[in-house]
């Protein structure tokens, strides 16, 4: 019986040295805070000082990785239209008077200038009277026209018909995501005096009644009925009280969390594996621990 006795305890006592070693061996194995020749205290700290600092990058990953919560968004657009700006004028003049017609231009995005003349005839001041005159464009900006010249003004003798002058004024691009947002960039648009605020101002065209010609003509006394238009064109700035403003909505961020799951797949099983390994040497510690009166009843024993 006492050999038996005897038997059972060397068995557990091996196996309890086993599961010592074991834990020992994976608590070694951690390389932060490791010290030569540790006692089980110092492994603990080693297992968890590693532990803490190997899950620091996948904790980190979980805001880098994961998409942008998913949120609705408003974009806003303008509706633009156009309008246009005419004076015409019919009228008689005799030899060196004019007729004008003028467009006054106070708000941006024009898109042409059109101009028309059209000569009515004259009252009679001899036989073979032939009238002459000067018709003239004047603009704010140098502009193209139709005869391939750029400057403020254009001039022909005894034109008539008509003709246009495009300066194409584009759309503005507008991203907004509020009304507020997008009125206040329509209304910075009166700062862009390069592209949006070209050719504001005055347009004048005029016609020179400059007498007649003939042999038989007193082209002095003559007078011209002459009929001319101007009409300018441009973009008319959309007003949110007129329904020109407009929305969609679309929706941004959201998708597969692939942060969480990186952290959650990198960080449990490191901290279970530092668990068990704790446990394991914690178990060590107590198994080592030797109770006196335990020792006394062996002695008693043998």
């Amino acid at each position: 019986m006492t050999d038996d006795t005897v038997d059972a305890e060397l068995v557990q006592g091996d196996h309890s040295q086993s599961n010592i070693s074991i834990s020992e061996k994976i608590a070694k194995l951690y390389p932060i805070g490791r010290k030569t020749d540790p006692n089980k205290s110092q492994l603990l700290r080693a297992v968890w000082m590693s532990t803490i600092m190997l899950t620091i990058p996948f904790v980190a990953a979980m805001p880098l990785l994961n998409p942008e919560p998913e949120t609705q968004v408003e974009n806003w657009y303008a509706e633009w239209g156009t309008q246009s700006w005419s004076t015409e004028v019919g009228q008689t003049v005799s030899s060196g008077s004019r007729v004008e017609a003028m467009v006054t231009v106070d708000q941006g995005g024009i898109l042409a200038a059109n101009y028309t003349v059209e000569n009515q005839g004259g009252t009679l001041a001899g036989i073979d009277c032939q009238p002459q005159w000067l018709v003239e464009v004047r603009a704010p900006d140098p502009v193209n026209y139709s005869d391939g010249t750029n400057s403020t003004s254009w001039s022909a003798e005894n034109w008539e018909g008509s003709d246009s002058v495009d300066i194409n004024t584009p759309i503005p691009e507008i991203n907004a995501t509020s009304s507020d947002e997008l009125q206040e960039t329509i209304f910075n648009l009166k700062s862009d005096t390069q592209v949006w605020m070209y050719g504001k101002g005055d347009w004048l065209l005029s016609v020179t009644n400059q007498g007649s010609e003939g042999a038989l003509c007193l082209g002095s006394n003559q007078q011209v009925t002459f009929q001319i238009n101007l009409t300018v064109s441009q973009w008319r700035e959309p007003r949110f009280a007129d329904g020109d403003f407009n929305f969609t909505t679309s929706t941004v961020g959201g998708g597969t969390p692939v942060g969480t799951y990186v952290t959650l797949g990198g960080t449990i099983p490191l901290l279970l594996i530092a668990a068990v390994v704790t446990l394991g040497l914690r178990n060590s510690e107590t198994d080592d621990e030797v109770d006196p009166e335990s020792e006394s009843e062996d002695k008693i024993r043998k």
